[in-house]
């Protein structure tokens, strides 16, 4: 994509992560791989929304994971502003480590039972010596949670003394603590009820106003995808099969499966709803590990041909900034 005036942040090219398989009992061997990533690339503007979609087991967590270094990268580039970031060592992250931070799908499972709201908030603080002591930290830390709408009272309570709603507060106030550049979303909204999701949204937004946070966003929620994001790219058994402007590929989307995706968001209007046409697809995602031969989704795909069979399509640019990997896409 075209990024002539925008400042890049986060640069992804030809990302790989293979999960070996090994047998044996006294001597393991690999004999065979999970191909979670293979060979996807992508870009995050300063102050945008990339956004990830894809059914569940795409590999879309993966990616996020991985861009963070909490996964070793099997190859390709997780370029970070200027710096290649997919090979350093540890004390080599470490100041990438403050740049870049993550908000998990589930709250209690990301936070610290046994750890006040305090010592999470505070922890990250110290730990990069974003303030000078605790005193400081535990007073920057109140003044956080006033502004994702807790109040300072909370520092002393437990994360089991909250709603699902206030915990993921929680957790986004923990992930803004050390002032980061770039936050993976993954699923931050998920496992919340409608109302409170409206809020949780709301206020990532306005701290990516208030801020320039850069966001790469990771849902099931398509209507929420088209609200938050700028940019979209749509996966499927591991990579991106389509990827451009997100209000383009969602009233014009050109490969089979965005469409059926697609198909399944309601449109708020009556009148433009009844006149959609469902796409359902037949069968399930084939297996990571043993992948169809050509394009990954021909045996689902109610348009192929021969050529689908034998052959995985190019990822081209077919118009501007709107990318697919399809062979029946002229």
């Amino acid at each position: 994509m075209s990024t002539a005036n925008n400042e890049i942040i986060l640069n992804v090219v030809d990302l790989k992560k293979y999960f070996p398989i090994k047998q044996g009992f006294l001597v393991k061997k690999t004999v065979a791989h999970v191909k979670a990533v293979d060979g996807i690339s992508f870009h995050v503007v300063k102050g945008k929304t990339f956004a990830l979609v894809g059914e569940s087991g795409c590999g879309k967590t993966t990616v996020a994971r991985t861009v963070l270094r909490v996964l070793n990268p099997t190859s390709g580039k997780i370029v970070f502003e200027s710096t290649d970031i997919s090979n350093l060592r540890y004390a080599q992250l470490l100041p990438f480590r403050r740049r870049m931070q993550i908000v998990f799908q589930d709250p209690m499972g990301s936070l610290n039972p046994r750890m006040t709201v305090g010592q999470i908030v505070t922890e990250p603080m110290l730990f990069h010596k974003v303030v000078k002591n605790k005193k400081e930290a535990y007073e920057k830390a109140a003044s956080i949670l006033n502004t994702v709408g807790l109040k300072s009272f909370h520092l002393d309570r437990y994360p089991h003394q909250f709603s699902g709603g206030q915990r993921q507060r929680i957790a986004i106030a923990r992930a803004v603590s050390i002032e980061p550049d770039f936050l993976i979303l993954d699923e931050p909204t998920s496992a919340l009820d409608v109302s409170v999701q409206a809020q949780i949204i709301n206020l990532l937004l306005k701290f990516q106003q208030e801020y320039g946070f850069s966001y790469l966003f990771i849902s099931h929620d398509l209507g929420l995808v088209r609200f938050i994001s700028d940019t979209v790219g749509i996966m499927y058994l591991g990579r991106i099969v389509e990827r451009g402007v997100t209000n383009e590929v969602f009233d014009k989307p050109l490969h089979p499966y965005s469409r059926a995706l697609l198909s399944a968001c309601p449109v708020p209007d009556p009148r433009v709803e009844r006149g959609r046409q469902r796409i359902i697809l037949k069968g399930g995602v084939p297996s990571p590990i043993v992948r169809p031969q050509g394009c990954f989704f021909h045996p689902r795909c109610p348009y192929k041909t021969d050529v689908c069979e034998k052959e995985y399509p190019e990822f081209r640019e077919v118009s501007k900034n709107h990318w697919v990997a399809c062979h029946l896409v002229k």
